[in-house]
């Protein structure tokens, strides 16, 4: 069965559509509705979209022609669309004159009132649809994306509902909902008075942290006095066979590129070049002089495994074990990679804040805790466990930031403290002030179960508080956090984006000067058309009182064709005028001594055995490819030299 299509938008003006249908919601992705909002509206020449022509007006429709290529661009999505729904749906849409462009819907935000509305994706995620495969209107809604108003205060906060206060003197404190009115809710707050002092302590520990110097490969390798070759085999897995046939790594395996991975202040990889920080660069140099005779072999080719044999020259064996024992010494084998797009604190960092958790758990008890009541508060002003994952969007976080949690769903206790020690692109890595049945040690970089990872959105920065709200009931809503947190470290690989897609891997591309001149493609100066050549294309060589001997070029003066007697250069197409452009030194410009196609060398001393067929022997000049005097030019008409 095939379907065809009937445009009920035919023959109708493109503005008119896009009046009717841009900052509307309609459905895509037909037999597969799926809800979008329109932004624009196309055809072949142009993009119609509402924009704000006149400040404090209403935004009106307006048309904007296509970018350069964008016609064909344009023309390529339609024939796509039109394809993919004749060659794999069986539906015959008719010839497409106009794309709607849609951004899909992504979910529902709360707003700061209560209000659950429609959010859709950015323009980096919107779509184009052929305006006949598009519906207005569908009979059943979606129960899931419903907007819904703000609910009375009294259903959403019933009494006794744990909540967070975001009042700017007690940020972040748990408390309990009391009693609520129309307009205005009472908590409960119990904190302890000490919280703030404590918060500054983990601060402390992070600043204090000893800073690493990092330098480039080949420049740690000439410190050393070793090649970069060789760098690379020894700071990764260097495998050598022993008699037994067992395979034993004596690498450092402080770097690791095939999976991505580093090690916390040993090496980091910076674009291109990983780089070794000091610590590392000590402990190869002393690896290096304890056993020379394993950096003897780093720079032989080859992909066999190396022997011991082939290492140490007596004893092989037992030098391999003493090897083990002295990386074992140094600490090599407990070194933790971490992925090379991370920030992560070192394990002793880690191991600090851990006492000092514990040092201020075992000073707290029951009898510190204070409790204080804070009535007539406005709704935005305390925060629900249940909406932190829409409203703490585009939190920002650092190493060393105290934070709470402040979900009540997933494995960390609600309320719990700790301490971030690692920031990946998605998630962060936080220490915990108690241990909790689900926790891990995040690779054994803390204490068993003190560690986790978790989204941005679950947990409440105190170190950094973002979303302070006035606790007056007149008080007027918060703005939103625009600027999205995307934490990554690492290299950015260079790879440039196809025309007309978005960059990947976070590729960025370089900054137009706006002094810059145009870029352009410059001809070859020793090419040009009527200069002076090293050899000649034909013909008798000429003393300078001839006309042009042969060739394209003609007569030449200082490495330029010469103006003939008739007016022409002999450099292009006859009965063409040029004139012989000179600077302020009387010289041709551009005069660099090289030669150019077509012209002939000027050598007076030089004479042809061959005559004007330009055929014989002369001495330290090449024959050229000429027949006589003509050559290949088509400038003045000259007699020829007699030889």
């Amino acid at each position: 069965m095939v379907v065809h299509v009937q445009n009920p938008h035919e023959n109708r003006k493109v503005e008119d559509i896009a009046k009717e249908m841009v900052g509307k919601r309609t459905f895509i992705s037909w037999p597969f509705l799926q809800e979008g909002l329109v932004t624009a509206v196309s055809d072949s020449m142009f993009k119609y979209e509402k924009l704000v022509v006149v400040p404090r007006t209403p935004a009106k429709v307006v048309s904007n022609p296509h970018f350069q290529q964008g016609s064909s661009h344009w023309k390529g999505k339609a024939e796509r669309i039109e394809s993919v729904y004749s060659k794999k749906c069986g539906v015959i849409t008719g010839d497409i004159d106009v794309l709607v462009h849609v951004r899909p819907l992504k979910g529902l935000k709360r707003l700061e009132s209560g209000a659950l509305v429609k959010d859709y994706e950015g323009p980096e995620k919107e779509l184009e649809q052929a305006v006949q495969m598009v519906i207005s209107e569908v009979a059943s809604e979606d129960p899931r994306f419903l907007e819904k108003d703000a609910p009375p205060l009294s259903e959403e906060f019933p009494d006794g509902t744990n909540i967070f206060f975001l009042g700017e003197h007690a940020y972040g404190v748990a408390a309990q909902v009391s009693s609520t009115t129309d307009s205005a809710l009472s908590v409960v707050l119990a904190f302890f008075p000490s919280d703030k002092t404590e918060n500054k302590k983990f601060m402390t520990i992070v600043d204090s942290r000893v800073s690493q110097h990092y330098l480039p490969s080949f420049k740690a390798a000439s410190g050393i006095g070793m090649s970069p070759r060789a760098l690379s085999k020894i700071s990764s897995s260097f495998m050598v066979l022993t008699s037994d046939h067992q395979k034993n790594n004596l690498g450092l395996s402080i770097k690791f590129e095939a999976k991505g991975l580093k090690v916390i202040d040993y090496s980091r990889k910076d674009g291109r070049y990983w780089e070794f920080s000091d610590k590392a660069i000590d402990l190869i140099y002393e690896y290096k002089v304890k056993f020379p005779e394993i950096f003897a072999i780093l720079d032989q080719g080859g992909d066999e495994m190396a022997r011991a044999t082939d290492v140490f020259d007596s004893d092989a064996d037992v030098r391999v074990k003493e090897v083990k024992s002295w990386l074992k010494s140094k600490g090599v084998r407990d070194l933790e990679p971490v992925s090379l797009f991370s920030d992560n604190l070192a394990k002793s960092t880690v191991k600090e804040i851990e006492q000092v958790a514990d040092d201020i758990n075992k000073n707290r008890s029951q009898a510190t805790i204070k409790k204080a009541i804070v009535k007539n508060i406005p709704r935005h002003a305390v925060l629900k466990p249940s909406h932190a994952i829409y409203r703490l969007q585009n939190q920002h976080f650092a190493l060393g930031d105290r934070v709470t949690m402040v979900q009540d769903s997933g494995g960390v206790p609600l309320s719990a403290k700790g301490v971030v020690v690692g920031l990946n692109t998605k998630s962060m890595d936080v220490v915990w002030d108690v241990p909790f049945m689900s926790g891990t040690t995040l690779g054994d970089r803390c204490s068993q179960y003190r560690g986790s990872t978790v989204e941005f959105n679950s947990c409440l920065n105190l170190s950094n508080p973002q979303f302070i709200a006035s606790t007056s009931p007149g008080s007027t809503y918060p703005p939103r956090r625009n600027v999205p947190f995307k934490p990554r470290s690492g290299p950015y690989p260079a790879i440039q984006p196809a025309p007309g897609h978005q960059a990947v891997a976070g590729f960025r591309s370089a900054a137009q000067s706006q002094h810059q001149p145009p870029v352009a493609i410059m001809s070859n100066p020793n090419r040009g058309r009527g200069g002076l050549v090293t050899r000649a294309r034909g013909g008798p060589p000429f003393n300078g009182h001839t006309g042009p001997p042969n060739g394209r070029g003609g007569h030449t003066t200082h490495g330029r064709p010469a103006p003939t007697a008739e007016g022409t250069s002999g450099g292009e197409a006859s009965g063409s005028t040029s004139q012989l452009a000179m600077n302020a030194s009387n010289q041709p410009p551009h005069d660099n001594g090289a030669p150019s196609r077509g012209g002939a060398v000027h050598r007076p001393y030089l004479h042809s055995r061959g005559g004007l067929r330009g055929r014989g022997f002369v001495p330290h000049l090449d024959r050229g490819r000429g027949r006589g005097y003509r050559g290949r030019g088509r400038g003045a008409v000259v007699h020829p030299e007699s030889s």
